[in-house]
């Protein structure tokens, strides 16, 4: 082997590799458009038994007035009205949860009580609280 051929090696390597990857992906892809055809009818007869099948059960419905049946049961007034008076119970039910828990509600309500009614003053004198020093020992050295 000589030098020069192996630079036109090194050169020409990656040539050959790329047309055979261009053979290989050419046929792939005409493998891909042949059953591409075949996927296509198989998808369709599928797409049309889904079809009929569906057609069958909504024809079986409309014939057994199912539809007209549940609506006959089902007052739809006596429905909203039922929920018109769940929504406002749960409104008043949320506004006293609310008023419950506002601070500063609760203090002008404790603000009007005290006008109308003066409490007695009391006043209490805090004792501050007595400091207390503990004395460190040294701890005891073991030999």
């Amino acid at each position: 082997m000589q030098a020069k051929d192996v630079l036109y090696a090194a050169v020409g390597a990656p040539v050959v590799a790329a047309r055979k990857v261009t053979d290989q992906v050419q046929v792939l892809k005409e493998k891909l458009e042949e059953e591409k055809a075949s996927y296509q009818k198989d998808l369709q007869q599928a797409f049309e038994t889904w079809a009929g099948e569906g057609e069958k059960l909504l024809s079986r419905l409309k014939e057994g007035k199912v539809v007209e049946e549940l609506s006959t049961k089902m007052d739809l007034d006596q429905a909203k009205e039922q929920v018109g008076k769940l929504r406002d119970q749960l409104e008043e039910m949320l506004e006293t949860w609310r008023q419950s828990f506002r601070p500063e509600k609760v203090e002008e309500k404790a603000e009007t009580t005290t006008a109308e009614k003066p409490a007695a003053k009391t006043t209490t004198a805090k004792k501050p609280a007595a400091k207390t020093t503990t004395a460190k020992k040294p701890a005891a050295k073991t030999t």
